[in-house]
């Protein structure tokens, strides 16, 4: 029983050496050739240009919406604004008014009183 245990396993490592070497031998190492070398890395040069392209892609698009936001909060901003200037406008009006309304009043206080303070009014008599 022990040959035979044996036996089977040296056979075991024999045919799985030999299949080792049968699939290294059907994939030889092959040496690169300068032009070789070349290509493989103008590949590998266009793979990643390809790639930051996209990334600088996917960047310029997120800045683009943030921006976007910025823009819809400034405008909504713009708005408050308005009616803060619209408020102070009207404010700068009614002083002007108030302004014009107490000048008048002035002149017309300083004015020669045009009736006359003595008036004689004669009663009239009933009979």
């Amino acid at each position: 029983m022990k040959n035979r245990l044996i036996g089977s396993l040296i056979l075991l490592v024999t045919a799985s050496s030999l299949a080792f070497v049968t699939v290294a031998a059907d994939k030889p190492h092959k040496k690169m050739t300068l032009a070789e070398k070349g290509e493989q890395a103008r590949q590998e040069s266009a793979e990643l240009e390809q790639t930051q392209l996209q990334k600088a892609r996917e960047a310029a698009k997120a800045t683009a919406e943030r921006e976007q936001k910025a823009l819809a909060k400034v405008q909504s901003n713009d708005w408050e604004a308005q009616q803060l200037e619209k408020a102070r406008v009207q404010s700068d009006e009614r002083l002007t008014r108030q302004q014009k309304y107490l000048q008048q009043a002035q002149e017309a206080a300083t004015q020669t009183r045009k009736i006359p303070k003595e008036t004689s009014i004669e009663p009239v008599q009933s009979e």
